[in-house]
């Protein structure tokens, strides 16, 4: 099955706040299978399921735009057994997303999309707030218009594409009830949409971005990395933790770690220790108490704090914070790696 049906149904605006609270998964997983996709939805750990959106669909185009807050959804095998082989575009237009299907991974920012197959079972995770539109259209209708059709999963269509704001201001004038009154200007409409994103897809092939290379790779970890050094006070932040955040395996966490010569319990350390010496030589605090520094930068154990505090930069955390730091002359951070590095 790779088309959609409308049954006089041409737009629907929902709001999970409207759903009670012990249902909102369900409800919006249904409200979205009935019409579009069927997809598993399910919020990121510590964040409340909080989805604001709007599902419109045309004769053989579907659109799925959302205002979301630390969402992922997925294609599992159960729910594959929909028979579903459409064409999905992702659009983020804030924020940003990783996406995995078929043994790749990218990183989408802003203004960015990228094509996936509904045949095959995927995952996108919104870290944060974001906005973002899925389209799904016929694999039948894309096909005759871009040459290796299956070649073109994953690639990175830029922010840059003159198709891609073209298909943006197609998009926004679908969200219009009344643009949309007659049954000839939806189809048209449609095939519009076909045709836009055909050339995106192309224009990005042409530009060779659609092999997963270490661009992708690097874009993924630095977001990774963001997001290791905002949650540096969890004293239960772990691999696992991150990885799952991320929609990988701790396996393939550590080797992106490891394609820097550095480990992730490297990385937290050190960022850690260096969010420490900061707080000791602030002057607005500087009577601050050890165990208070220790605790705000998410070590659990004292004495474990301080042994790793003097291997990396020579001195007990206490002299640091009663000399207020001012005999440094590196930065916290360039003394750590300069310590780390001639004990290696």
């Amino acid at each position: 099955m790779d088309s959609l049906t409308t049954d006089d149904f041409p737009s629907l605006r929902f709001h999970t706040d409207d759903f009670p609270t012990e249902s909102r998964a369900e409800m919006l997983r249904d409200i979205i299978r009935s019409k579009f996709l069927r997809l598993k939805i399910t919020p990121l750990s510590n964040w409340p399921l909080r989805v604001e959106g709007s599902l419109r669909v045309l004769p053989g185009l579907g659109m799925l735009s959302a205002y979301t807050l630390g969402f992922r959804i997925e294609r599992t095998p159960e729910c594959l057994t929909d028979g579903n082989d459409s064409v999905c575009l992702c659009f983020v237009l804030a924020g940003r997303a990783f996406i995995g299907q078929a043994r790749q991974d990218i990183t989408l920012a802003h203004g960015e999309a990228t094509l996936l197959s509904a045949a095959e079972t995927s995952t996108i995770i919104f870290p944060g707030t974001a906005r973002s539109i899925i389209v799904s259209l016929p694999a039948s209708a894309l096909a005759p218009r871009v040459a290796d059709l299956d070649k073109t999963w994953m690639q990175r269509i830029p922010r840059e594409s003159e198709a891609l704001k073209l298909l943006a201001a197609y998009l926004g004038f679908m969200q219009h009830e009344m643009a949309l009154a007659s049954d000839d200007l939806r189809h048209q409409t449609a095939i519009h949409v076909y045709d836009v994103v055909a050339l995106a897809v192309r224009s990005a092939s042409d530009a060779s971005e659609h092999l997963p290379g270490r661009g992708v790779q690097g874009a993924r970890l630095h977001a990774i990395k963001a997001d290791i050094i905002d949650n540096l006070g969890r004293p239960d932040l772990s691999i696992e933790l991150i990885a799952a955040r991320h929609g990988m395996t701790s396996r393939h966490l550590r080797r992106l770690f490891a394609g820097e010569r550095t480990t992730f319990s490297d990385f937290v350390l050190e960022r850690r220790l260096a969010r420490a010496h900061r707080l000791l030589t602030n002057s607005n605090r500087p009577n601050i108490a050890i165990g208070t520094v220790a605790f705000e930068c998410g070590f659990g154990d004292l004495s474990y704090f301080n042994r790793s505090f003097r291997r990396a930069y020579g001195t007990s955390p206490s002299s640091i914070r009663d000399d207020g730091g001012g005999a440094a002359e590196q930065s916290d951070l360039a003394q750590f790696r300069a310590r780390r590095d001639a004990r290696s």
